[in-house]
């Protein structure tokens, strides 16, 4: 019997039900939002509130200090991307509540980017802050002005550290995945960035996960390098396969041939019911998004948000 796959319409619906279901609030949030786009509503805002109140997030609430920030001896300069990550995918938006681990974070990131305004981590916590709602602030549109203008000229990106030893050297693969993840959220939030074709042709020129001649797997020999694994959430060194094919059909690449190998890979994982086992999370994270080597809704989800976008 022929296997079914995400990529068909009936086990899209059967995937798009256990989505919906009621024991993941935020899920469920996110898949009305942003799959169905369901309209606003009493019911809708019910289901907002009530992600707040959830035990993960009342209890990172409850680790805040007077000042309403997190303590970074938990997770050192990664306490921004951790913290603001598990917010905006719990489809969460701006609020007092984090107003001020907000404002740390921008200023942190202010500061770190004057001497690298590239890097790994700083897409993505300009990522979160996108997914937040925090777009519309000025210094928040200006410090992801400062990073794009620091796209290199074969469409990738590099952090200060790697150039300072090889000026000349081309773009990082991993530097530039994480930027991918930041394009593709300013666009859903309709920032557009100018040289968003450029990072596009980057991914599509390699067939997304090989080398630029096309004749080598691009994470061979980098042992931690796990860009074709499910895994969740976010991090420099593992962003995961679902969410790399995602921000591809975003940008409005998802059709290319280019990416026919990612949506294989992407096939490859998924059961006959359009659920895709979590092969990998962080070993410390402020709240949990699942058992590894069960099925998970998070990259399930990023999985059927990646189709979405490739049928438009």
């Amino acid at each position: 019997m022929e296997k079914k796959t995400m990529f068909n319409n009936e086990v899209q619906n059967k995937t798009l039900d256990w989505l919906l279901e009621s024991d993941d609030l935020a899920i469920r949030y996110r898949t009305l939002t942003e799959i169905c786009e369901s309209s606003k509503s009493d019911e809708m805002d019910n289901l907002f509130g009530s992600i707040w109140e959830q035990k993960s997030i009342q209890g990172m609430l409850k680790k805040q200090d007077e000042k309403g920030l997190w303590n970074e001896k938990e997770y050192g300069s990664f306490t921004p991307l951790r913290y603001l990550t598990a917010f905006a995918e719990f489809g969460l938006q701006k609020d007092k509540r984090i107003d001020a681990f907000v404002n740390y974070s921008i200023e942190t990131l202010s500061n770190e980017m004057k001497n690298d305004p590239s890097g790994c981590c700083t897409p993505l916590v300009l990522r979160a802050l996108v997914m937040l709602g925090y777009h519309d602030r000025n210094d928040v549109k200006e410090l992801i002005d400062k990073f794009t203008e620091t796209q290199l000229y074969d469409g990738g990106f590099n952090c200060k550290r790697l150039l300072d030893k090889k000026p000349e050297r081309k773009s990082c693969y991993k530097a530039t995945i994480t930027a991918l993840l930041l394009y593709a959220e300013c666009k859903r939030k309709n920032l557009i960035i100018d040289n968003t074709e450029q990072i596009i042709q980057y991914f599509t020129k390699r067939d997304v996960f090989y080398t630029s001649d096309k004749t080598k797997f691009i994470i061979d020999g980098r042992p931690g390098w796990r860009f074709i694994d499910n895994f969740f959430p976010v991090e420099p060194m593992r962003i995961g396969l679902p969410l790399t094919v995602a921000a591809l059909s975003i940008l409005g690449a998802g059709n290319h041939p280019a990416l026919q190998k990612a949506w294989d890979f992407l096939n490859e994982k998924t059961d006959e019911f359009g659920k895709l086992v979590l092969d990998g999370t962080l070993t410390k994270q402020p709240c949990n998004f699942g058992k590894v080597g069960q099925p998970n809704k998070w990259v399930s989800f990023y999985a059927l948000l990646a189709e979405k976008y490739k049928a438009q």
